[in-house]
Formats: structure tokens, sequence, C-alpha cells
């Protein structure tokens, strides 16, 4: 798949989708007899989950060490650092669902009086 369509099935743009190669968070991409960039299934699948990481709250350092684990094969610092990620985000839904509740009764407070 060329870069166009990979962006728009991940919802990076081209520059990101470069600057994550560049940084090695994914595999350079092969290119057809026109010097475009042609991605994998596989590769896309790794963007589209770097992406979810990304807009979780998950640093492009830690995204790294996480994609250089799995490439590795060591499942001990992959798992590690998605339970701590896994943490962060609870800790945010809880933080999350209280400013709701919060906002909700200010809401009400508001229209009753």
């Amino acid at each position: 798949m060329k870069i166009g369509a990979v962006s728009e099935q991940t919802g990076l743009s081209a520059h990101t989708i470069r600057y994550y190669e560049k940084l090695g968070l994914i595999s350079k991409a092969t290119k057809d007899s026109s010097g475009l960039r042609v991605y994998s299934n596989k590769g896309i699948e790794l963007l589209n989950w770097i992406a979810c990481l990304k807009k979780s709250g998950m640093s492009l350092s830690k995204i790294n060490t996480y994609v250089a684990g799995y490439n590795e094969d060591n499942v001990d610092v992959v798992i590690k650092i998605l339970e701590q990620h896994l943490e962060k985000l609870l800790i945010q839904q809880q933080d999350i669902a209280h400013y709701i509740d919060v906002t909700a009764k200010k809401i009400n407070r508001l229209k009753s009086s």
C-alpha cells in the first residue's frame, strides 16, 4: 500500500509515517519501480498500534522501547511497558469520570438557580 493510502487508513500524516520510519519505529518501506514507498499489511498494523499508543499518551521514547522489545521477542519488556501504560490509562479514566461528574453537577446547579 502506498503512503497516501496508509495515511488515510491510519489517520497519520505522510510526514509522521516517514518520521516514524526515520526513528526506527517501523521498518523502512520497500520502494516500487517509481521509487514510492510501499507498506505491508504488517507495517500498517504496527502503525495503527503506534498511533493508538501515541494518542493514549505514550511517549515516542517509550514506544521505541516497546517496539524494540517486541522486535527482539522480549515479551517481559513488552508486557511491563503495556502494564505500566494500562495503569496510567486506568488512573486517567478515573480522573475523567470524576471531572465528568463534577461538571454535570455544576451544570445542574446552574440550571436550577
